[in-house]
Formats: structure tokens, sequence, C-alpha cells
């Protein structure tokens, strides 16, 4: 089984073939980012310190002797940013997607606030999918074309595209007459095409796969595909990356 994103059989989208931006894009407002995403703080252990006496023939002259309770393992309260992380990983678990990637993506696009709304008001949430792609996104669900991911719906439809698009880049999928992806069967670069089209859309990778392709690169390859990529795709792409890579540390030191 190919690193990284794994593949289904779903079907292909027109959606954004005419290269029209997808999350991302527009971007949101830009928060101060703190650092890496890290998984769920550990809570405090429950329960204060509490003394206890010796045996019953020194008690009254020997010191109490302090000990704590076991560890209490507890969720982080809902609608929290430890639940929201939670709730990420989660969603990528069932859905086959590199939890590190997901949240990566959803740093990237909102700095993990649910709240988050791009300038124009297209793109909102955690993964700030667009209206558009999220309706669609549903029609898939409904058809039984598209497994929803386990989650909250606006958690559910980011990984849920995030998914998707990753599966149309692992087949030749058709988007529109004369314009269909190149298969990528290496799953670490596959996955790099999938968080373009995150950003650009499906269709305007797949025309970049063309035009590289017809530049006697090799349309598999990332990078010799992304120079024919909008810069604020590029830039995208390595934020992305960067973050992951970020986040797959953290939890290995966590």
């Amino acid at each position: 089984m190919a690193p990284g994103l794994l593949s289904v059989g779903m079907g292909p989208t027109v959606h954004d073939v005419r290269g029209a931006p997808v999350p991302g894009l527009s971007g949101v407002a830009p928060r101060p980012v703190p650092g890496a995403v890290r998984g769920s703080a550990p809570r405090p252990r429950a329960g204060a310190s509490r003394a206890t006496a010796g045996d019953a023939a020194g008690a009254a002259s020997s010191p109490a002797r302090a000990r704590r309770a076991p560890p209490h393992a507890a969720s982080p309260p809902a609608g929290s940013r430890p639940a929201l992380v939670a709730a990420i990983r989660h969603a990528a678990g069932t859905a086959g997607v590199d939890s590190a990637l997901s949240l990566a993506v959803a740093r990237a696009e909102s700095n993990l606030d649910p709240q988050a709304r791009s300038t124009d008001g297209l793109s909102v949430g955690t993964f700030q999918v667009t209206h558009a792609t999220a309706a669609e996104m549903r029609r898939k669900i409904a058809a039984g074309t598209v497994s929803r991911p386990a989650g909250p719906e606006d958690v559910a439809l980011g990984v849920g595209y995030l998914r998707y698009l990753d599966d149309i880049f692992g087949r030749q999928s058709t988007l529109a007459p004369g314009l269909a992806t190149v298969p990528v069967r290496d799953g670490s670069e596959r996955r790099l095409f999938a968080v373009a089209a995150y950003n650009a859309g499906e269709g305007r990778v797949a025309r970049a796969q063309a035009r590289a392709a017809a530049a006697g690169g090799d349309p598999t390859r990332f990078t010799d595909v992304r120079r024919f990529l909008p810069g604020t795709t590029q830039g995208y792409v390595d934020r992305v990356v960067a973050y992951a890579r970020a986040e797959t540390a953290a939890t290995a030191v966590g």
C-alpha cells in the first residue's frame, strides 16, 4: 500500500475544470501561527494530592505522606482546539488520508479556526471549502460515489475532498473533453498533486501536467509540473508540506 494518501474508486468531477480557484486560493486573513500543530494537550491529572496516615502504630509520630490520584483520561472539551485536532485525525483515519497532511491543510487554510471565512465570503470553515465544492461533495456522498469521513460536517467535507482529489490523480480521470489527469502512482508524489488541486482546482493541475509533458518533463513528478502552476499554489504546497512535517515530528516526540 502506497504511503500517504490512499486511493479508492470515486467518480470524476468537472468542478473547477476551468481553473477557478477552490479552497485556499482566495485565502483568509492570516492569523499568527504559534508553531507546529500538535495533538491534544495532556490534561492535568485529576484530583489534588492528599496525605495519608502511616501505619496504625506510628500514626501519631510519622509525618503524612502525599500521594496522587491515578491519571484520569478524558476527552478534550467540545469546541476546543484539541477537540478539533482530534476530530480531524479521526476523520482522516476513516477516510484513509494521512492525518498529518489533513491537519496541515486545515492549518494552511484557516489556522484551525472553524469560524474562518475568506475575504470574498465564498470559502468557510476549518478547511475553507467553497459552497460549490461542499454542494458537490454532498451530492457525491448521497450518491454513494464518495464515502463520508466520520465527524462533523465541516471536517468531513474537507477531509473527504482531499481524499477525492488524491483518488482522481491516482488514475486517469477525464475532467472534460480533451482534459484528463495523468495517473501518479507514487503516493508521496500524488499527495502533492492533491494538495495543489485543493488550492487551484483539479482542472488547472491536470492542464499543468499536460504542459509539463509537452515540455519534455514527467507529468507524474511534481517538481516537473509545479512551474506550470500559479506562484500562489506553489507556495501553498510548500507551506502545507512544512506544516505536515512539523505535525509528524511533534507527534513522534509527544
